[in-house]
C-alpha cells in the first residue's frame, strides 16, 4: 500500500507513513482506469460470458429477496403470534377476575339485596325477584326480603305467591303489622272472607286486631241476661240489620253447626243450655262468637192457699182454692192423699155437712207437685 501524501510504501498493519507521518490513506497500487478499461475490453469480448453472469447475479438477488421477504413475514408472524397470546392471556384474566367478582357477589346478601332494591325501583320486577331470590337463599328467614318479594309478586299479579310469602313472613313474625295488612287487603280482593276470618282470629294483640276494625261486625246481643231461672223463658237475639244470626244450644260453634235464628228460643226443659250465637254480614264475614249459659230448675209449686180456714161452722160456707197460674188443683174429702187422678179444682166448693177433711195438691204445668194440705171442717148446721 502506498502513502496518499508521499508514495512512500506504507507497511501492512501501520496507520501512519513512515516517512511523513501523515494517516495512512489507502491508496491502491493499480490504475483504475485502466482497469475499467480493461473491464469493458473483455465485456465485448465476451458477451455471452458477461450475459450468463448477470441472469445468475439477478436470480441470486431474487433468491436472496426472497429469502428477506420470507425471514420478515415470519417475523410478522411471530409478533403476531406473540401479541394474540398477549391479548388471551388478558381476557381469561379478565375472565377469571369478573368470575371471581360475579362469585362474590353471588355470596353477598348485601349485594343481592341493594340489587332487588334496584331492579324494583327501575320497575324492573322480573331482574328484581331474581336478585331478591338470591338474598333469600343466603337469608332465608329475613322477613324484610321475604315482604319485599311478597310485593314484588303483588306487582306482578301472582296472588298465589303473594299470598304464600306473606303467610310465610306470618310464621317468622306473628304480629308483623305489614304482613296482616297485605293479607287482609288480598283476602277482601278476592271475596276471601273465611281466610280473613281465621286470620283475625290467630291475631293475638289489639294493635292487629285493630286492622280489622273496617270488617268488624257487631257481635248478637242476648235478651235475657245469662243465669238460673225457675221457670221456662224465651230467648231473643238482635244484630244489625243486613246479619243473619246463627246459633247452636249445646256450646258447638255456630259457623260449622249453627241453625238460622228466625224467632225467639224458647228454654222450657229443665236444663243446662249454652248458648253460642254468631253475626255474619252480607259480605260473608263474622262477627265473634256471642256466648251465654242458662239453667232452667223449675221450682215445685207453693201449697194451695184455701178459704176460710179450718174450724167448725153452722152456716153454710163456700171454699175457695188459689191455684198458681198454669197450676191444677186436685182435692179429696176423705183426707186421702189427692192425686192427678182425684176431682179437678174449677171453682168454689159447697162445706159438706159433718166433720170432713179437705185435702189439696197443687201440680204445675211442669208437673211439678206442690205439699198436700190438709183443712179440717165441720160443719153442724143449726
Amino acid at each position: 500500500m502506498k502513502c496518499a501524501n508521499c508514495g512512500a510504501e506504507i507497511k501492512l498493519g501501520c496507520v501512519y507513513c513512515s516517512v511523513c507521518g501523515k494517516e495512512a490513506q489507502i491508496v491502491p497500487d493499480y490504475n483504475v482506469e485502466e482497469d475499467i478499461l480493461k473491464e469493458l475490453l473483455e465485456e465485448d469480448d465476451k458477451p455471452n460470458k458477461n450475459a450468463s453472469s448477470n441472469g445468475k447475479k439477478k436470480k441470486s438477488l431474487k433468491n436472496s429477496q426472497k429469502k428477506k421477504k420470507e425471514a420478515e413475514q415470519k417475523k410478522k408472524q411471530k409478533r403476531l403470534l406473540i401479541t394474540v397470546s398477549v391479548l388471551i392471556a388478558i381476557a381469561i384474566i379478565g375472565v377469571i377476575i369478573v368470575l371471581l367478582v360475579q362469585n362474590s357477589h353471588k355470596k353477598s346478601f348485601d349485594y343481592q339485596y341493594q340489587k332487588g332494591i334496584s331492579y324494583t325501583e327501575e320497575k324492573n320486577y322480573t331482574k328484581a325477584l331474581t336478585y331478591f331470590e338470591q338474598a333469600e337463599k343466603l337469608q332465608p328467614d329475613n322477613v324484610d326480603v321475604l315482604l319485599r318479594m311478597a310485593d314484588l309478586y303483588r306487582l306482578r299479579k301472582d296472588e298465589t305467591s303473594e299470598e304464600a310469602y306473606l303467610l310465610q313472613v306470618l310464621t317468622l313474625d306473628k304480629n308483623n303489622e305489614t304482613a296482616y295488612q297485605m293479607l287482609i287487603a288480598l283476602y277482601d280482593k278476592q271475596k276471601e272472607y273465611d281466610k280473613l276470618q281465621d286470620l283475625y282470629e290467630q291475631a293475638d294483640s289489639d294493635k292487629i286486631k285493630a286492622l280489622f276494625d273496617d270488617y268488624e261486625v257487631k257481635a248478637p246481643e242476648f235478651s235475657e241476661e245469662a243465669g238460673e231461672y225457675n221457670d221456662a223463658i224465651e230467648i231473643e237475639l238482635t244484630a244489625d240489620s243486613d246479619c243473619t244470626i246463627y246459633y247452636t244450644l249445646n256450646g258447638d260453634s255456630p259457623i260449622e253447626k249453627g241453625m238460622e235464628y228466625t224467632e225467639p228460643i224458647s228454654l222450657e226443659d229443665e236444663k243446662e243450655y249454652t248458648i253460642k250465637a254468631v253475626a255474619k254480614d252480607a259480605r260473608g264475614f263474622y262477627s265473634e262468637i256471642a256466648e251465654a249459659d242458662y239453667e232452667i230448675a223449675f221450682e215445685a209449686p207453693d201449697s194451695a192457699s184455701v178459704t176460710p180456714a179450718a174450724g167448725t161452722y153452722y152456716d153454710a160456707q163456700s171454699i175457695s182454692i188459689q191455684v198458681p197460674a198454669g197450676a191444677t188443683a186436685y182435692y179429696t174429702w176423705d183426707g186421702s192423699t189427692p192425686t192427678q187422678s182425684s176431682d179437678v179444682y174449677s171453682g168454689p166448693l159447697e162445706m159438706p155437712q159433718g166433720n170432713n177433711v179437705l185435702s189439696v195438691l197443687v201440680v204445675d204445668a211442669h208437673g211439678l207437685a206442690s205439699p198436700v194440705v190438709r183443712y179440717n171442717y165441720i160443719y153442724l148446721p143449726e
